[in-house]
C-alpha cells in the first residue's frame, strides 16, 4: 500500500466514513493515477479536469460513477494534499433528471405471490412494505423487528444514521412464520453459512427470477421495490414528510421526486380528445 493511499484511508476511517465509501473513493483515485501512469499527487488541476471529461464523454460512465470519482478525487485534493479545489474548472456533475421506474400495485403483488421460497418472499416483502435499501435489509438483526411498536429499526443506514420505518401486521405474521422455519442465528436473513448475512447479489437474483415469473418485462432491479413503497404510499394519501422519515432521506426534495411519478388524480383530468 502506497503512503498516499494509506494516508487517505486513515483520514476517512477517522472521519467514520463507511467501508463502501472508502473503497469507492480509493478506487476512484487509483484509476486516476493509472490513467496518467503516475502518482495522483503529481497531477495538475488541468489533468484532473481532462480525466473527468474523459470518463464523462469518452467512457460514458453513469452519473453515480462520475459523481463518486469527483467526490474521491476532491477529498484527496482538499483533505489529503491540502490544495484548493477549483470549482470552476472541476464542477460537480449535474444529476440527470430521470424519473424512477415504478411497478403497479398489481405487478408488485403478482411478483410477491410468485416468489415461492418462504424466505425469499419475506425478503422481497419487507423491502417493499418498509422501503428499505438493500444494504439495510441484509444487515437487519431479529432484534430490529419491534413487534410492540410495529416498527423496523434501521441501524446505521445511509449516512450512518439510525431511523425507524413501519412494520405492517401482515409483514409481522410473515416474518414470524419465516422465523419458525429458519431460526437465524445472528442476522434476520442469513446466507448458506449460519451467522453471516445473505449477500446482496443473492437478493438481486431472487428478485430477477420472481420478476420473470410475474411476466414483468421492464429491466428493473430490486431497488424498484423501494421506489414503489414511496410512490404507492403517496398515491394512498400518506404525507410526504412521513414518507421522507421512513425512507431516511436527508432532504424533502429527494422524496418530492416521487410526486412526479404518482398517478393519483390523473383520472380527473379531462380527455382532450372528447372536447
Amino acid at each position: 500500500m502506497t503512503p498516499l493511499r494509506k494516508k487517505m484511508i486513515s483520514w476517512m476511517e477517522r472521519k467514520n466514513y463507511s467501508a463502501s465509501s472508502i473503497k469507492s473513493y480509493v478506487t476512484a483515485v487509483s484509476m486516476l493515477g493509472r490513467y496518467y501512469g503516475k502518482c495522483p499527487s503529481q497531477l495538475s488541476e488541468e489533468e484532473v479536469a481532462a480525466y473527468m471529461n474523459y470518463i464523462t464523454q469518452k467512457r460514458g460512465y453513469s452519473y453515480g460513477s462520475i459523481s463518486g470519482a469527483h467526490s474521491g478525487i476532491k477529498l484527496l485534493w482538499k483533505q489529503i494534499l491540502g490544495r484548493e479545489w477549483n470549482t470552476t474548472l472541476l464542477p460537480r456533475p449535474k444529476r440527470p433528471k430521470e424519473l424512477p421506474e415504478i411497478l403497479s400495485l398489481q405487478e408488485v403483488h403478482r411478483l410477491l405471490e410468485l416468489t415461492r421460497n418462504q424466505k425469499h418472499r419475506a425478503i422481497l416483502s419487507l423491502l417493499y412494505t418498509s422501503g428499505l435499501r438493500m444494504g439495510e435489509l441484509i444487515c437487519l438483526q431479529p432484534s430490529d423487528i419491534d413487534s410492540e411498536r410495529m416498527v423496523v429499526r434501521v441501524r446505521r443506514g445511509k449516512g450512518k444514521k439510525d431511523r425507524y420505518t413501519r412494520l405492517t401486521v401482515r409483514m409481522l405474521e410473515q416474518l414470524r412464520a419465516y422465523w419458525k422455519c429458519y431460526r437465524p442465528q445472528k442476522y434476520l436473513f442469513e446466507g448458506m453459512v449460519a451467522g453471516q448475512h445473505i449477500s446482496a447479489s443473492t437478493v438481486q437474483k431472487v428478485f430477477h427470477r420472481s420478476r420473470q415469473r410475474a411476466g414483468i418485462k421492464r429491466q428493473v432491479g430490486v431497488h424498484v421495490l423501494r421506489h414503489c413503497f414511496a410512490t404507492h404510499l403517496l398515491e394512498a394519501g400518506v404525507d410526504s414528510m412521513v414518507i421522507k422519515q421512513m425512507l431516511g432521506h436527508a432532504h424533502l426534495s429527494t422524496t418530492a421526486r416521487y410526486l412526479h411519478v404518482q398517478s393519483t388524480g390523473f383520472d380527473k383530468v379531462p380527455d382532450l380528445l372528447s372536447q
